[in-house]
């Protein structure tokens, strides 16, 4: 049995949306702890430098490789076994603190609602909020699509009613006023945790209908999406709310309650809940393909690559991605984002380490899209991403150094045991 192939283009835009944004919930902290001069620069220039790049070596990759895995995939028909072990397990542990955003999101948007919550109770909600994906996910791709494609509408819906309503008040001076001092740690890796994920949508490449034609549009069409997505009501909020300070995960909410109304501010909290639900749908969907994957070749434990017998679906590897992720609800938004941010740039720079690589490599495989100007072209917009790769790698604060470390080494464990017991196995 392998996994079918039911995603189209517009599933495939809608998933891939929800892997890298989910709408501009997320982006607060960016001005809060850079300014809105600092933080709209940088979502001018990050499509170029990271996210266009990152989309365009999905777009090959993923058509000339079209399976389940993705960078698994990739990295280890470049560098062998070994590297496309530490690929998937950097992504894996990755995914963990990455899905556990969402949970958390979910609950913070609720308790705008609702007031604040005691500990046990935020982790009971987020445990049935995990659940009930879970069971989406398990039931197939193609609903894990078209549910994407109804909360894509539903998340962008209220902030294009904010752009409309607060464009007219917009004082553009406002666009450059700064807060004096920049944290970069926490505005680095904010903005690329909101700007990244591209690659992940080619971990479903196995389910993706037509991949050689379907990627490369859909990752063209979706850059454009975030990118509108991210500036307009970013560049709208912050020239109305000089309180920059105050800028946080969730002020989205009060933003919209000022420019038009208490209903405003409730549409856009509940939207907060709908975007939390796509990103962990999504994401989960992606992350489960990874462990998935690595399975089938023999470095995890077998059952995590199984498939569901009704819905074709790896539903051992996405139980295990929930179970890993409902342990991390405790944990804050900042502290899991930079633990993200840190182990992802590590798994991003293998990636496209591989692109290079497969290129001089393997010159003649077959790529159905390739990134234009040839093995130079790949190598150039390979530098810009790498660059940021490493330098949210320099600045990341001690804790977040020392957790990634622990992961890393980890990996090596697990490599080893996996191998050995893998050869036990087969001279058994």
């Amino acid at each position: 049995m392998r996994p079918r192939r039911t995603l189209n283009f517009t599933n495939l835009v809608a998933l891939t949306f929800f892997c890298v944004a989910g709408g501009a919930y997320g982006l607060e902290d960016a001005v809060g702890s850079g300014g809105p001069f600092v933080a709209l620069l940088a979502l001018l220039i990050a499509p170029w430098l990271w996210s266009f790049p990152t989309a365009l070596m999905t777009a090959e990759l993923s058509s000339a490789m079209p399976e389940d895995g993705g960078y698994v995939v990739w990295v280890e028909r470049a560098f062998g076994r070994f590297w496309g072990f530490q690929e998937g397990w950097l992504s894996w542990l990755s995914s963990f603190a990455d899905n556990a955003l969402y949970p958390v999101m979910f609950v913070d948007y609720l308790a705008y609602l609702s007031g604040d919550m005691a500990p046990l109770e935020r982790w009971l909600i987020g445990f049935a909020f995990i659940s009930a994906i879970t069971w989406l996910n398990i039931r197939g791709t193609r609903l894990v699509g078209i549910s994407s494609m109804i909360f894509t509408f539903l998340v962008l819906a209220p902030f294009a009613v904010m752009v409309v309503l607060g464009a007219p008040k917009v004082e553009p001076a406002a666009w450059l006023g700064g807060s004096g001092h920049v944290n970069w740690p926490l505005f680095l890796s904010t903005i690329l945790w909101n700007t990244n994920g591209w690659d992940n949508a080619g971990c479903c490449a196995g389910e993706v209908e037509n991949p050689s034609r379907t990627y490369p549009r859909a990752m063209a069409a979706t850059v454009i999406l975030v990118m509108l997505a991210y500036l307009l009501p970013v560049a709208v909020s912050v020239g109305l709310d000089k309180n920059w300070g105050d800028w946080k995960e969730g002020y989205f909410p009060v933003i919209g309650a000022k420019i038009g109304g208490e209903w405003l501010g409730t549409w856009l909290t509940i939207a907060g809940l709908v975007s939390a639900t796509g990103l962990f749908n999504a994401l989960l969907c992606t992350s489960s393909r990874v462990s998935y994957a690595m399975a089938a070749r023999g470095t995890l434990p077998e059952p995590l690559g199984r498939l569901h017998p009704r819905y074709a679906t790896p539903w051992v590897a996405i139980l295990v991605n929930s179970a890993g992720v409902a342990a991390l609800i405790p944990f804050s938004f900042q502290e899991l984002v930079q633990i993200d941010v840190f182990l992802y740039a590590l798994s991003l720079v293998l990636e496209f380490g591989a692109l290079v690589w497969l290129r001089l490599k393997e010159p003649e495989m077959a790529r159905p899209y390739r990134i234009p100007f040839g093995t130079t072209g790949a190598i150039v917009i390979s530098l810009p991403p790498v660059a940021l790769c490493l330098a949210s790698m320099a600045l990341a604060n001690n804790p977040t150094k020392w957790v990634s470390i622990a992961a890393i080494g980890s990996g090596l464990v697990v490599y080893r045991l996996c191998r050995d017991l893998r050869h036990r196995r087969l001279s058994a």
